[in-house]
């Protein structure tokens, strides 16, 4: 039995400048709280490589920390 493989095309990385392929995605709504600059504002989910993944981790650390506590 073969598996299903949905989104074979590897996605690159919406930061502008940027043409690495992408390891995650998240919300418009959580990378807007960063200075990570975009290729396009009209997005509903970013792609970001590892590199700017790591930056984006960075930026939000204590915001995920108070959201933890408070959740």
């Amino acid at each position: 039995m073969s598996l299903a493989k949905h989104n074979t095309v590897a996605a690159k990385c919406d930061v502008a400048g940027c043409d690495n392929d992408a390891e995650r995605s998240f919300n418009i709504k959580q990378v807007s709280k960063t200075n990570l600059s975009l290729k396009s504002s009209d997005l509903r989910n970013v792609h970001l490589c590892k590199e700017h993944y790591k930056e984006f981790k960075k930026q939000t650390k204590t915001d995920r920390e108070l959201s933890s506590i408070y959740d």
